[in-house]
């Protein structure tokens, strides 16, 4: 556990400076769409951060893409002769994105929050749902959980289409981008085929999940709204699971097994 420690500790100290330069700007940012949303509406602050979490759900992923590269063409014999096994040396790269997607992730959803409630939307809502704050927190924590769950497949992915590239480098040469091409085409054209087929929906389709938001219960019943998840089912949970242990799994092979410096 303290070799991993070490290898988290050396990806922290690489990505410190440029992570804490981005936060103060996010910080100045949301202050300033902060005040702006006491003034105006609430719409200034919620367009700018909601598009900000949809970002989120791919910083993992662009964070193991930007490393990588940079293991990969930079040190290579530093990293590939690394004593530690490649599930550590990729596994703490994924920590240090993941932990960097929570830290924006807290601090623009309190920036939010703050927006939100110091502005005249809960006093437009109070007739309505008479308890905006708890409403606002219920939907904001289903929204992070969704949020990290595809942070970490999506990041899954970028991790197999990195390593793919770069073990394919002695094979395709300068043209070892088109294995990288391949596997995004895998993560992107291959699953969304896959998910159509018959023997998808026969191994996903079980165990239906109805979910209801407990804050919504008190609002009166001409405004009441029954919000649940439908098309979620335990079966789905499982298969990406189970895929993303697969993918990463993969990827810690090729690296031990195929990766040539």
């Amino acid at each position: 556990m303290s070799a991993w420690w070490n290898l988290f500790k050396k990806e922290y100290r690489v990505t410190r400076t440029s992570a804490l330069v981005f936060l103060a700007i996010l910080l100045i940012g949301g202050l300033w769409l902060v005040y702006l949303s006491q003034r105006y509406s609430a719409g200034v602050i919620i367009g700018p951060t909601s598009m900000l979490l949809v970002f989120l759900v791919f910083y993992p992923a662009t964070y193991i893409l930007k490393s990588l590269s940079w293991e990969f063409k930079v040190t290579p014999h530093l990293w590939l002769h690394c004593p530690q096994p490649a599930w550590m040396l990729l596994s703490a790269k994924l920590a240090i994105g993941l932990l960097q997607m929570l830290v924006i992730m807290i601090i623009t959803v309190a920036l939010l929050f703050w927006g939100i409630l110091n502005s005249s939307l809960p006093g437009q809502l109070s007739g309505i749902i008479p308890s905006p704050s708890s409403f606002l927190m219920e939907i904001g924590f289903y929204a992070a959980l969704i949020i990290i769950a595809a942070g970490i497949y999506i990041g899954a992915w970028a991790t197999l289409i990195s390593v793919v590239s770069a073990t394919a480098k002695n094979i395709l040469g300068k043209f070892r981008w088109l294995a990288g091409i391949a596997s995004f085409l895998a993560a992107t054209w291959g699953m969304g085929q896959l998910q159509q087929t018959w023997i998808f929906q026969q191994i996903t389709r079980w165990g239906q999940l109805h979910l209801r938001l407990q804050s919504l219960q008190d609002i009166p019943a001409p405004y009441r709204m029954h919000i649940q998840l439908d098309q979620l089912y335990t079966g789905q949970i499982l298969f990406y699971l189970l895929l993303t242990i697969l993918l990463f799994a993969l990827s810690v092979w090729l690296i031990d097994n195929k990766i040539e410096v």
